[in-house]
């Protein structure tokens, strides 16, 4: 099955925890092809990339629950070819957390999902979520980044 087709078809919450402790089981450090980044993949993530409030976002954006599961089941494929496009600092301001980190990386079509690292003075940077989303709904993020669809940079 190509990717594309993987995102498109719904997979189980089950499935999709499997897939994600096994990375976690082999000690997986993701790094992107683009700028070189290394994160990594915790128990943790997994609660943040398959908790509700994640999933709500992708639903509240088109897409289904078992499309969300895909591609958060695919994260280290997602990531490693994710394209950078802001850093910003912790909104709630927490000294323990250095930056967030957003990515973009395609899906099927013109969606795209949006990839959130959150890097801790301790822990450094980790997966943190995903929300599946068109290009269109992008606007405001690439705006914020300082980008627009002229400059986005293309896969």
């Amino acid at each position: 099955m190509r990717k594309k087709e993987k995102y498109q078809n719904e997979m189980s919450f089950e499935k999709a925890v499997n897939k994600l402790r096994e990375l976690i089981g082999r000690g997986i450090i993701l790094k992107n092809k683009k700028n070189g980044e290394e994160v990594r993949l915790s128990r943790r993530s997994i609660g943040k990339l398959l908790s509700n409030a994640a999933v709500a976002k992708s639903i509240a954006n088109g897409f289904t629950r078992g499309q969300h599961y895909a591609a958060a089941s695919d994260i280290d494929n997602l990531f490693v070819n994710s394209i950078k496009i802001l850093t910003q600092p912790d909104k709630y301001k927490n000294l323990d957390i250095v930056a967030m980190h957003r990515f973009i990386a395609p899906l099927f079509g013109s969606n795209k999902v949006y990839i959130t690292v959150k890097e801790a003075k301790e822990q450094g940077k980790r997966i943190y979520t995903i929300e599946l989303i068109e290009m269109r709904k992008l606007e405001g993020i690439l705006e914020e980044a300082k980008l627009n669809s002229a400059n986005f940079p293309h896969f």
